[in-house]
């Protein structure tokens, strides 16, 4: 009897210790953000003198130290002969190979013309869609 009694309070003592287990559910979901400035043909200027590389910086006061350090940053240029169509950076495109830098405050756009290139896109309008998303900081 006694072995029935401890066999029954061991059982017990486990049920009441695995239901007050419970689930716990995070729910910081942290959701990208983009914002679609237009680049003019003003925006562009030649690196150097006479160079084929030209740089477009555009003041982004979302883009704050958290975002710098911890985020991440994406750029898509629209064309005009393409419009609903982003093509994501760095890319080649038209013999003109695109890419950016950032930093706090700002992203730069650069257009490299290679051989058999030209600036006619960057004679025209582009709209740049630039999508900051937050991430948490994992360590070195």
């Amino acid at each position: 009897m006694k072995k029935i009694l401890l066999a029954f309070a061991i059982a017990s003592a486990s049920l009441i210790t695995l239901n007050s287990c419970t689930k716990e559910y995070i729910t910081n979901y942290l959701p990208g953000v983009s914002y679609i400035p237009n680049v003019t043909p003003a925006d562009w200027a030649p690196i150097n003198t006479g160079s084929n590389i030209y740089s477009a910086p555009l003041k982004f006061k979302e883009l704050d130290k958290q975002y710098q350090e911890s985020g991440t940053v994406q750029v898509a240029l629209e064309f005009n002969y393409a419009k609903g169509t982003y093509n994501a950076i760095p890319a080649t495109i038209n013999g003109v190979h695109y890419s950016f830098d950032y930093k706090v405050g700002e992203v730069i756009l650069y257009a490299e013309v290679l051989p058999g290139g030209s600036t006619q896109d960057i004679d025209s309008n582009i709209k740049a869609k630039i999508t900051l998303t937050d991430a948490d900081f994992g360590g070195n």
